[in-house]
């Protein structure tokens, strides 16, 4: 009898390998999950709970029935976790095996998405004194995006320019305009906002205000070269009118953006720290290597990839690595990142035993040549399967690897990061800085006085906790809980709109 279960095992093993194989974000989901999708293939209905894994955000899909008696199901659009909705280009129809029609329906999440940027880019161009009645009109992921394909071609331009006259006002002159776009923002986000709206713009801000930032260093600096580093090292957005598609760059790196649908998931405060990280990570994928940050607890490590993750358009999953993993899951999880060209960070990647270190290490040396190579298809535990160009490979933890993991990893240290500014920025993302006085200053050299004041209150707050207070598990004074306390602080602002923000309990 255990004969024979181990060939039902092996058989059951064989059958949802050829499923995973047709639709390869099957990789990411449980045996148990599976079957419980491929049970109600039928019933487009019963498959809905089961989206959020297998996609970045798409929590459910708006679907009819169609036809007379046999009524097929369709699906129209998609919702995202947080409310928002997106109409499809075109319907997918929902029939057949559920692989199938899920595989219709990512690429459809693609089509979609990437005709979307077009128009809200082009959109963007005509409404470029009315922003704030443009975002209105456009989902969060496509409004950041076009945004920054808008903001890398002004100041391509200015730079140009620049260098032409030999005169470095004309960033100045960029610089003040950025400002003005920030405060059109900051009063909406003081409005009376929907969830969604009001997600859609903090994001905003926060890769706004970074962009603000840029133009200031550049400035400063008085660069006026289009190829100088400083410009280069950037993350640039540009639409490329022969291939009609987002290219991002950064030094002598270039990517396709992903199109995976995000919805309005929120974005990192981009200090110095995260824009090092950001080049090392890049650089890493253009040589074929992984990604390795380093660090204390509350740094950033994995925050920093899922939104880099986000900036490039790609499905980011994060895997929480334990001492049960053995080299079978792992290996079934490379597969899926593979063939779906999502990435993966697994986070606490040394508390994984080294027996199983040494074949995770050959498995990832497989993916990493292939695409050195620029295989397509190659063969993976004993399989051919398909090799998407965008997959990638990253690891954070405190202790060292092995020497054969290591070398496939390209090792970030990341120190403590900049809590005031960041405090900073999600105060005024969050609604603060209500007085004119209180407004960025229009030569956009500082965040307000105020705020200033505000977010280094609060970080000496948590620092003379950290310092005083005994090291139980249930303190917790680190970037998490400061980012926590001030989007409750947000709340409460706009709760009492008439106080100042000094006054605000």
């Amino acid at each position: 009898m255990n004969t024979i279960l181990e060939d039902i095992q092996k058989s059951l093993d064989m059958y949802l390998e050829t499923k995973r194989h047709i639709f390869p974000r099957f990789y990411f989901l449980s045996n148990d999950d599976l079957l419980e999708i491929l049970g109600q293939s039928r019933n487009p209905e019963a498959v809905q709970p089961h989206l959020k894994k297998c996609f970045d955000n798409i929590k459910l899909l708006r679907m009819q029935k169609v036809g007379g008696p046999s009524s097929k199901w369709e699906a129209l659009g998609m919702f995202s976790g947080d409310g928002e909705y997106i109409d499809f280009l075109h319907p997918v129809l929902l029939e057949g095996p559920v692989e199938s029609w899920l595989g219709d329906v990512e690429r459809t999440m693609r089509v979609t998405l990437r005709d979307l940027l077009r128009n809200c880019r082009l959109a963007l161009k005509k409404f470029l004194n009315k922003r704030d009645k443009w975002v209105k009109e456009w989902a969060g992921q496509v409004v950041i995006t076009a945004s920054q394909i808008q903001w890398t071609a002004d100041v391509t331009k200015c730079l140009l320019t620049a260098k032409e006259r030999a005169d470095k006002k004309i960033l100045k002159v960029m610089k003040k305009k950025q400002v003005s776009i920030l405060n059109k923002y900051s009063e909406a986000i003081r409005g009376n906002l929907t969830k969604i709206m009001r997600l859609k713009i903090v994001a905003l801000v926060t890769i706004e205000v970074h962009a603000r930032d840029v133009l200031e260093k550049l400035y400063k600096s008085g660069l006026m070269d289009v190829s100088s580093f400083d410009w280069l090292s950037q993350l640039r957005f540009y639409w490329e009118k022969d291939l009609d598609d987002c290219m991002i760059r950064q030094t002598n790196t270039q990517f396709q953006y992903g199109y995976e649908y995000l919805g309005n998931s929120g974005r990192l405060v981009i200090t110095p720290l995260t824009d090092r990280c950001y080049m090392t990570l890049t650089t890493a994928l253009h040589l074929h290597r992984g990604g390795s940050p380093k660090g204390p607890a509350g740094t950033g490590k994995t925050e920093t990839v899922k939104d880099l993750g986000k900036a490039l358009g790609i499905y980011v999953i994060v895997v929480n690595c334990s001492e049960g993993l053995d080299y079978k899951s792992m290996g079934r999880m490379y597969s899926g990142l593979a063939q779906t060209g999502a990435w993966g960070c697994f986070d606490e990647f040394n508390r994984i035993n080294v027996e199983v270190l040494s074949v995770v290490a050959q498995q990832i040396l497989s993916i990493l040549s292939a695409l050195a190579a620029g295989l397509t298809r190659f063969y993976f535990e004993g399989f051919e399967i398909n090799l998407v160009w965008s997959c990638g490979i990253f690891i954070t933890m405190n202790p060292e690897l092995p020497d054969n993991l290591k070398s496939m990893f390209r090792p970030i240290a990341m120190v403590v990061p900049d809590s005031t500014l960041i405090a900073e920025i999600i105060l005024f993302g969050e609604g603060f800085g209500n007085c004119k006085r209180d407004l960025w200053e229009m030569d956009g050299s500082f965040l307000c006085f105020g705020l200033q004041v505000l977010a280094k209150k609060v970080y000496t707050l948590y620092s003379l906790a950290v310092q005083q207070l005994s090291r139980q598990d249930h303190y917790d004074f680190g970037l998490r809980a400061l980012t926590s306390l001030l989007r409750y602080a947000g709340k409460k602002r706009r709760l009492q709109p008439d106080l100042s923000d000094e006054e605000v309990d």
